[in-house]
């Protein structure tokens, strides 16, 4: 009984803490600019409007008083970081299935020659912190002419979606039943039966691997800030910065915090079903 009360206020907490901020958001941005600056603040607004929404695309809003919020001067930011980001993640997310979908297939299924310490050196990339390959990553770019450009983004996003979806989908792998060795008895070759039977058998896995790929990408700030912001190539993480800095408008930084949710929270709606059903095991098992 202690321990199933426990657990539930613990779950209870856990809710609380992860809905507190999106509730904020929430408020804030259906908010008159008059009720924000207000205090206290009202826990709910008293009449709701979209003027936020629509100011953050460059479109005026007319409130019921008659009052016209204008259009954010961040909005031209904001529709070109949103562009950038979908861009930068969906390359991401091909481009890691591409790399580490045979990747992880050869380290799980075949026994070769100095693997772990292979594969502890693909996986060192996790274990160092973003901020500590800014430098080396700014140094770098601005010899090559990658700095300021969605093709150095997605590269230095690489380095971290590969070595950490590669270390999941090992396990992912190795989970399998061994239905190739079958399908070389029928005359399958190693890339056909990988291709054509493996492959469809782990879409869960993969899906959720594309899923993490395209979720990384979408929320990285990091290297963003420091590679591409200020530039045609800003992304929308770094874009909503900019109302904090550039044009504190709280409201519509609200509203542009709720549009970057949005993606991350249907993906994640969709694909709960294939999310429960992983079942991921030590890769050097």
């Amino acid at each position: 009984m202690k321990s199933r009360r426990f657990l539930t206020i613990a779950a209870l907490v856990a809710v609380i803490w992860s809905l507190l901020p999106i509730y904020w958001f929430c408020r804030m941005a259906f908010l008159t600019p008059t009720e924000i600056q207000r205090f206290p603040w009202p826990l709910i607004p008293h009449a709701p409007n979209l003027a936020s929404f629509f100011n953050i695309f460059g479109f005026n809003y007319r409130l019921a008083s008659g009052i016209v919020s204008p259009a954010s001067g961040q909005a031209g930011q904001i529709i070109n970081g949103l562009e950038d980001s979908l861009i930068v993640s969906t390359a991401v997310m091909v481009l890691t299935l591409a790399i580490v979908l045979p990747l992880s297939y050869v380290f799980a299924r075949i026994e070769f020659a100095f693997k772990n310490v292979l594969l502890f050196a693909i996986l060192l990339a996790v274990a160092l912190p973003p901020v500590s390959t800014l430098i080396p990553f700014y140094t770098m770019y601005i010899r090559v002419g990658l700095a300021g450009t969605l093709t150095g983004l997605v590269i230095v996003d690489l380095t971290i979606t590969v070595p950490f979806v590669a270390w999941m989908l090992i396990g992912y792998f190795r989970n399998l039943p061994p239905i190739e060795r079958l399908a070389r008895v029928d005359g399958y070759g190693r890339l056909a039966a990988f291709g054509q039977l493996v492959l469809p058998l782990a879409r869960s896995g993969v899906a959720v691997a594309a899923v993490i790929a395209f979720l990384f990408a979408w929320n990285e700030y990091t290297y963003a800030l420091v590679l591409v912001n200020g530039t045609t190539a800003n992304t929308l993480p770094t874009a909503i910065s900019g109302f904090l800095y550039q044009y504190p408008e709280p409201g519509n930084l609200a509203a542009a915090v709720l549009v970057t949710i949005v993606p991350p929270a249907m993906v994640a709606y969709f694909l709960q079903r294939h999310i429960g059903e992983m079942n991921l095991v030590d890769p050097l098992r």
